[in-house]
């Protein structure tokens, strides 16, 4: 018989948005402000968690939204987050965190609709609009582009100095 440990009961549960199994809390009384284990057998795995959390403040939502998730993956980006764990008393560990996990399925749907609040002022919509933008050109005001834009900016570019060099060759770029 596997003995269970802190947080698991006997109770199956499964993460609504990814379906990995879940941890549930079997006892009351949490002071946790963010990640709090859930007292019955419904819910988002810790790591689906970490990705709500994210996407419902602002402005790290929108940033996520026009850059992607692929930031998350940097180590000094986990410990401000471990850090902000901790000053909210999370009832997860950072070391349960699967930051791979969260980049994978980050286009994965979630149960619900991200709603505007007077913490958050940006709603799904906003998001979703965000995120098909692309990123911001920096040094162009509000600029947006896409990313396969501005790879075929680059590339003009790069040909356009090329044959500033050599004005006679012909050029292939790929």
């Amino acid at each position: 018989m596997n003995q269970l440990n802190l947080f698991e009961t006997e109770q199956k549960c499964f993460c609504q948005r990814c379906g990995v199994r879940c941890k549930v809390d079997p006892k009351a009384g949490s002071q946790a402000k963010m990640l709090k284990r859930d007292k019955s057998p419904k819910g988002l795995c810790v790591n689906c968690a970490v990705h709500d959390f994210l996407r419902n403040t602002y402005p790290v939502n929108l940033l996520l939204a026009q850059s992607g998730p692929k930031s998350l993956a940097f180590p000094h980006i986990q410990e401000q987050f471990a850090g902000i764990m901790r000053s909210r008393c999370s009832d997860a560990l950072p070391d349960e965190i699967c930051w791979q996990a969260i980049i994978d399925n980050w286009d994965l749907p979630f149960p619900h609709k991200l709603k505007s609040s007077s913490v958050n002022p940006v709603n799904q919509a906003e998001l979703d609009r965000a995120a098909k933008k692309g990123v911001p050109v920096y040094g162009s005001g509000d600029t947006f582009r896409t990313k396969e834009e501005q790879i075929e900016e680059q590339r003009s570019k790069a040909k356009e100095a090329i044959r500033k060099i050599f004005p006679d060759g012909k050029i292939v770029i790929e």
